[in-house]
């Protein structure tokens, strides 16, 4: 899975193992290798729904057969490329490259961070389907799943919520939420089998923005290949329905692709002692469209576009033990499992091409992108009458107050005698007039009495829209044999809407300007120096100043040592800077509260602390990368990490306050190593120690101390295979995360194409470990029965 190449060459960096052919992506060289409505809580109206998808998905698939019928005069004067995943030989000739670190052809000579570089087509063949197990592989990466529709990815580990400090890139464009600097993996509007290989670098990418402030996943697709017709089916335990189909013509200088897929299953079982549903099903349908059409000898405009609908359950927290009245009381506000419906979607148009200022060239590349994410998701939430109540309400706004559960029984006690003294929930000592509020509060209590601790249920919404739209532009030139420099900006609009979180629209404007210099003054030495400035109008207290450095030398011939400094800053998003977050609660039919109202706010209104400040992280690493080409490749790297000024939440799922004095600093080791042996077997391991030291319950949740992996693959004959992936994590929260795959594929030739089978086993964990946002004092586990599932799949591949 680790790709590295012959260093001595100063090129190419992927060893394959499979055909090779150079094209073009965006505006660097690139060696390529082809590869291959509502949920309704499990009723029977879901799965109406979702078979209906399925057969929508059928109707596609004959709609893409016939055109393609109808195209084959025109096309049989374009020879279509081989089959994606048929063997070649490789040349000494063919270049290898990263297209993703520092936004420059770059090899494992010159990177400036460590990359790993996987093929789609290698993953398949281990079984893997979900992005997140791709990222399972890559050293560093860490993974906890939340449950069957949620997960979190984080490099060096993760907190509770979607991580914001790493960024999502498909083709060099930013895939992840207008509003939230994150992404859904699980229901993103593209699959693993429309991609040809995944870059990931690890470390401070400044040339992508703030919210690559850790790392950047760049997922990729090569236009060119995705001619000829292709279409997969997976079944299997879990209630597992995939359907994926795919077409590509080459009509003239023009390439066209267009995709259709479906995907569903219903998460994971509850415990045997499990009470109450456990309701995390997804589902998602996405089509998408490649354009690709070559304007002249020197110029080609690139679009993509794609469009996803999902449907998804969150099982909520009636699962999880409470040994504490904190955790009793914020366990009582959700009474069942959200439902939610999410679209998402995005359109990219770049134009690329090469000029000439005197002796000096130049690629240049102009985008207009465009991203939307729409959420439509209700709750259903209980709370006592003290919970809704607006004299609480008023107290809690006090800049001396925030109640404090540890008060409840103060707070009872005025209840029954008009009497309020408060301790834990006094952050500051009163004004006099805070006080005589605060005094006022228990006569207020004691008329109502204990009528306060009645519950009332309802519904509230967490809906909310973002779109986004960017233009970016960047220019690579090559000022010399021994100089070469990116410039780059881009200025990108924000129109984000949610009532439960803004309070109503929030528009935001960012600018971002990155340079990077790369001198090569010997055969040896590489250094690399980026500096990247970025400005956001809903940030008024600072700008991101942020900049990396590195500097390689090839040891011996295989062998490359690289040093690289960087600090990365991370401007906070919308939600984290205009933040009025409150739930409106409309209750249950014909219910009122004590003061006679149908409905009422939540007592807290959660406010962004004013002057929010970027985050900030100093990394330092030094790396050893060795490569014997197309043989061994290894990847050793030390690091050292200070993170500062983090944006930080408390575990009180009803609370929502930010704070910007966070702290964290991690240090470790990680390893990748990917080995060919002279008889065909290939096998792959990463391995990541990290020691993380914080004072901020939120940032030390999901940080492992050990995580890695360790697979294999063995050809049987010619045309099948036996892989094994065993993935491993040490202790988060309760218990550590256990998972072996195992697969056998089988492929039938048939004229002009393939027929593919195969069989993949997984055996997972008896939990699925993740910290909620629900108590810093008793971090809890979603716990799930170990199960043993098979999923079958067969594809055909006609060229």
């Amino acid at each position: 899975m680790l790709r590295c190449p012959d260093p001595n060459r100063g090129m190419g960096l992927r060893a394959h193992l499979k055909p090779v052919r150079v094209t073009r992506l965006g505006h660097h060289a690139l060696c390529s290798k082809p590869s291959p409505s509502t949920l309704n809580n499990g009723t029977e109206k879901h799965a109406d729904a979702m078979t209906s998808s399925f057969k929508i998905g059928c109707a596609l698939g004959a709609a893409l057969l016939t055109f393609y019928a109808q195209a084959q005069e025109s096309l049989e004067e374009y020879p279509l490329v081989p089959d994606p995943a048929d063997d070649v030989i490789i040349t000494a000739d063919s270049g290898t490259f990263f297209i993703t670190p520092a936004r420059m052809q770059s090899s494992y000579l010159d990177t400036p961070n460590a990359v790993t570089q996987l093929e789609v087509a290698t993953l398949r063949k281990l079984g893997i389907t979900d992005m997140v197990d791709v990222l399972r592989l890559v050293p560093g990466m860490m993974v906890s799943e939340t449950h069957g529709s949620d997960v979190s990815v984080g490099y060096h580990g993760a907190n509770v919520n979607v991580p914001r400090r790493s960024e999502v890139l498909y083709n060099s464009n930013r895939l992840q939420r207008p509003g939230y600097a994150g992404a859904h993996w699980y229901r993103l509007p593209l699959d693993l089998q429309d991609l040809n290989y995944i870059e990931v670098v690890r470390g401070p990418s400044p040339e992508y923005g703030t919210n690559a402030m850790t790392s950047t996943v760049n997922l990729i697709q090569d236009t060119i290949a995705t001619r000829g017709l292709y279409g997969s089916t997976r079944i299997g335990e879990g209630q597992t329905r995939d359907l994926f189909l795919k077409g590509g013509w080459q009509l003239g200088e023009t390439q066209l692709g267009l995709r259709y897929f479906h995907r569903e299953n219903n998460g994971f079982d509850g415990a045997v002692d499990f009470e109450g549903n456990y309701e995390n099903d997804v589902a998602t349908d996405s089509v998408m469209m490649n354009l690709e059409h070559r304007l002249s000898a020197n110029w080609m405009l690139d679009i993509a576009g794609s469009y996803a609908d999902s449907s998804y359950q969150i099982p909520g927290f009636d699962h999880l033990n409470s040994d504490d009245p904190f955790l009793a009381v914020a366990l009582s506000h959700f009474r069942v499992s959200p439902d939610a419906d999410e679209t998402s979607g995005f359109f990219s148009a770049e134009l690329h091409g090469a000029a000439y200022t005197g002796n000096i060239g130049h690629n240049i590349t102009v985008g207009l992108n465009a991203s939307t994410y729409a959420r439509d998701q209700a709750i259903s939430l209980c709370g006592n009458n003290f919970a809704f109540d607006p004299r609480v309400a008023e107290v809690d706004a006090l800049p001396s107050v925030h109640f404090d559960m540890r008060d409840q029984i103060a707070v009872v006690g005025a209840m029954l005698s008009g009497n309020l003294v408060l301790d834990h929930s006094l952050i500051q000592t009163p004004s006099q007039q805070e006080q005589a509020t605060i005094d006022a509060l228990g006569p207020y209590l004691q008329r109502y009495g204990l009528s306060l601790l009645e519950e009332r249920c309802g519904f509230t919404d967490q809906d909310l829209d973002e779109d986004r739209y960017e233009l970016n532009g960047n220019v690579v030139s090559r000022l010399s044999d021994t100089l070469e420099n990116v410039f780059g900006l881009a200025y990108t609009r924000n129109d984000v809407t949610s009532q439960t979180y803004l309070n109503g629209e929030v528009d935001q404007d960012t600018v971002h300007l990155y340079d990077t210099l790369r001198y090569t003054p010997s055969p040896r030495w590489v250094f690399n120096g980026t500096l990247a400035w970025e400005s956001t109008s809903t940030v008024d207290s600072d700008e991101a100043l942020s900049y990396r450095v590195a500097a390689n030398y090839q040891l011996q011939e295989n062998l490359v040592l690289r040093a690289m400094h960087a600090r990365s800053e991370r401007l906070p998003d919308v939600y984290e800077t205009e933040r009025m977050w409150t739930y409106a609660v409309d209750y249950d039919a014909g219910d009122t509260d004590h003061l006679g109202r149908p409905g009422a706010n939540l007592i807290r209104t959660a406010f962004s602390p004013n002057h929010l400040k970027p985050e900030v992280l100093e990394h330092s690493e030094i790396s050893l990368s060795y490569s014997q080409f197309n043989h061994l490749q290894a990847d050793l790297t030390v690091f050292h990490e200070d993170y500062s000024d983090l944006i930080s939440e408390p575990f009180n799922y009803v609370d929502f306050r930010l704070t910007n004095d966070g702290d964290l600093q991690t240090q470790g080791a990680e390893l990748g190593v990917h080995h060919t042996l002279r008889n065909g077997i290939e096998w792959g391991a990463s391995y990541v120690y990290l020691d993380a030291d914080t004072d901020t319950p939120f940032e030390g949740t999901l940080r492992p101390d050990h995580a890695g992996n360790l697979w294999a693959i063995v050809p049987l004959g010619s045309n099948s295979a036996l892989s094994g992936v065993y993935y491993g994590t040490a202790a988060v929260a309760d218990g550590s995360y256990d998972r072996f795959d195992l697969t056998l594929s089988h492929r039938i030739h048939i004229q002009r194409g393939h027929i593919d089978f195969q069989v993949n086993y997984r055996h997972y964990p008896d939990g699925i470990n993740a910290f909620t946002e629900i108590s810093s004092l008793t971090p809890n586990v979603a716990l799930v029965d170990g199960q043993d599932r098979v999923f079958v799949t067969a594809s055909l591949a006609f060229f």
